[in-house]
């Protein structure tokens, strides 16, 4: 019930998170539009992932429980789509 709710949101959120992370990544290459209002985390955090001198740092925790495992999957795929991206290079 409630906690199913909160995961799809959170989900949302990192789903927007990585939209936003791939655009900054591409406006080098073309000035793509960067989805800051798809959700309220990444409107929230526009001036410290886009802003002048902004610089964001990823850390993504995984549980070496094995019950935990589909979500520490979930995670590292995350983390993984997001590493390559570099704003400014």
């Amino acid at each position: 019930g409630q906690q199913l709710k909160e995961a799809n949101c959170i989900n949302r959120s990192l789903s927007s998170l990585a939209d936003v992370l791939y655009a900054l990544g591409d406006t080098q290459a073309g000035g793509t539009h960067v989805p800051y209002r798809n959700s309220k985390l990444t409107h929230l955090l526009r001036d410290a992932l886009g802003g002048v001198g902004g610089r964001t740092l990823l850390f993504a925790q995984v549980s070496p429980d094995p019950t935990d495992a589909h979500e520490s999957y979930s995670t590292l795929a995350f983390a993984s789509r997001v590493a390559s991206v570099q704003k400014g290079r």
